[in-house]
């Protein structure tokens, strides 16, 4: 069939048409269509890095606050024993004895057990007007919609409610009950309850129960019979020490580093690898 001028322009006409139609579903718009989900893509990972970057941020004195926390959890627990084998307990209080020359005769540790510290109550000596009160209230009202306070002897005065009181909350605390019979001079044996009180380091090992006698003597009178006197210096007793326990926080400087045991398993892995292949 012969086409006519017109018919060729038509025709041409439809061809241009259909090949910019196919081009446009098959190129342009898948293009455009990846283009869209490249540019949604990107907006997500800009907005994440943007959540990341502000975290980032917030923790960028991370180190320096855990190093703050760890300091404190560590003076706060300073004052009380480690978690410890019940023979190394025993050998702290055998090494106390020692130091005060009063001999340790008998001596037995219950397992490891665990009390509960009853809340003290904070009563403040100082004056407080109706505004005082006031003002009072209502910081603690926004205390406790945010955390609960941690009460101690440093803080009580600055938590006080309305009523100028604060009680602290109840606390588990681990101990062993430490049962002992001694004998030793009574200057010493002073000395030893003066240290417990004063100079011993772990102030949280304290005397539960204590008895003792003077030591029956034999001595012969002017006559030259036998008779029973009680020494002015020699004392025997039993005592019942208990000593408060905590596990003491590690280091966080020394989390990240391999411990003997974890070397010993990566060698013997490697090594099996080794055979395997």
């Amino acid at each position: 069939m012969k086409l006519n001028y017109r018919d060729r322009i038509m025709l041409t006409i439809v061809i241009v048409i259909l090949v910019w139609a196919v081009g446009i579903m098959f190129f342009i718009k898948p293009s455009i269509e990846a283009v869209q989900d490249s540019q949604a893509a990107l907006d997500d990972a800009k907005a994440q890095r943007a959540t990341l970057q502000a975290r980032v941020d917030e923790d960028a004195d991370l180190p320096e606050r855990i190093e703050k926390a760890y300091k404190e959890v560590t003076k706060m627990t300073e004052s009380f024993y480690d978690i410890q084998e019940t023979q190394v307990a025993t050998q702290k209080v055998d090494d106390l004895l020692l130091d005060n020359e009063l001999k340790n005769l008998n001596m037995n540790i219950t397992d490891y057990s665990v009390m509960t510290l009853n809340p003290y109550k904070f009563v403040s000596s100082r004056p407080k007007t109706e505004i005082d009160k006031t003002i009072e209230a209502y910081k603690n009202n926004e205390a406790m919609a945010k955390d609960d306070v941690l009460v101690t002897p440093t803080n009580a005065e600055a938590n006080v409610d309305e009523n100028g009181e604060v009680t602290a909350a109840p606390a588990l605390i681990g101990y062993y009950n430490i049962e002992f019979e001694f004998e030793g001079k009574l200057d010493d044996f002073e000395a030893f309850c003066e240290k417990m009180k004063n100079e011993n380091e772990e102030k949280t090992m304290f005397i539960g129960e204590m008895d003792y006698e003077f030591v029956k003597e034999e001595s012969k009178s002017n006559d030259g019979k036998e008779e029973a006197k009680l020494s002015e210096t020699d004392i025997t007793g039993n005592m019942t020490l208990q000593m408060m326990v905590v596990e003491k926080l590690p280091d966080p400087n020394t989390l990240a580093e391999p411990t003997p045991a974890d070397i010993a398993a990566a060698s013997d892995e490697a090594k099996e690898s080794a055979d395997s292949q």
